[in-house]
């Protein structure tokens, strides 16, 4: 299947009025769980004008994709995020959402319960991986995993979106979530698997790391550029373009190389 008009050909169409009416030029793939049991629950939630929330897609436990938003405008899945020198990663990226309930505790013999107070056996749960997170708290969390068909449903759409936008990386909204609270899409996704689907010259592009206290981002390739923000130290940033001794990391936002070194 291809994106053919910004839709995903072998989608099931299920529109949400959640979006920005602008038009964007995806650079990566966010992907994140639903944190809920089935897909109708999403499916709700992305239709309601209220909910304020919405991704490019949901894939479904059986392997079936639905898109809400087509893939070159706005949709609102990552929150506040940054990355790579991108900030607010929903005008930068396509967001992928699995039905999945993210984290668990146990709570008794074979018995867990979800970040909605839910309880349900382990029987009913299947498979789950036993992994701590900093941000959901303290001790073992259990994490379902997600299902054979999902994940070959993801992989068709992520082949896709690279064919069609020349996509550069795939990322979580854990490590883009500015929050720090987010934990979507958890130690259960493969994510070596969508990695890997990467072409050559995507996993190649200059990454830098920011190597000096504050780092100031300018509107040009020189000082005498207004500065538009500032960078903190261990800050990752792509290189779009270079002139001299300046880095291009975004839509007019370069910064000195003398304060970056490789990644």
């Amino acid at each position: 299947m291809r994106i053919v008009d910004h839709k995903y050909q072998g989608a099931v169409m299920a529109p949400s009025p959640n979006f920005t009416n602008r038009v964007i030029t995806p650079r990566f793939i966010v992907m994140h769980y639903t944190a809920g049991w089935e897909v109708g629950s999403a499916l709700r939630t992305f239709a309601n004008a209220n909910s304020d929330v919405s991704a490019q897609f949901t894939i479904d436990v059986d392997g079936t994709i639905y898109q809400h938003v087509d893939c070159n405008i706005r949709a609102w899945h990552a929150g506040p995020s940054s990355y790579a020198g991108f900030k607010d990663l929903n005008s930068h990226s396509i967001g992928i959402e699995f039905v999945n309930p993210g984290f668990l505790r146990k709570v008794g013999e074979n018995l867990y319960q979800d970040a909605h107070g839910t309880r349900v056996s382990g029987d009913t749960v299947g498979p789950m991986v036993a992994a701590p997170s900093r941000r959901a708290g303290s001790g073992t969390f259990y994490w379902p995993a997600y299902t054979k068909e999902q994940i070959e449903a993801g992989e068709a759409v992520t082949r896709a979106l690279i064919e069609a936008y020349g996509i550069v990386d795939i990322v979580s909204h854990e490590e883009i979530d500015t929050r720090g609270w987010k934990t979507d899409p958890g130690p259960a996704f493969p994510m070596s698997r969508f990695k890997a689907l990467l072409p050559t010259q995507a996993s190649s592009v200059v990454t830098f790391v920011v190597n000096a206290d504050v780092l100031n981002v300018r509107a040009g390739p020189a000082s005498s550029h207004p500065v538009k923000r500032t960078l903190s130290r261990g800050a990752r940033v792509f290189q779009h373009a270079r002139r001299g001794a300046w880095v291009q990391i975004g839509n007019d936002e370069w910064v000195n190389s003398a304060f970056l070194r490789a990644a």
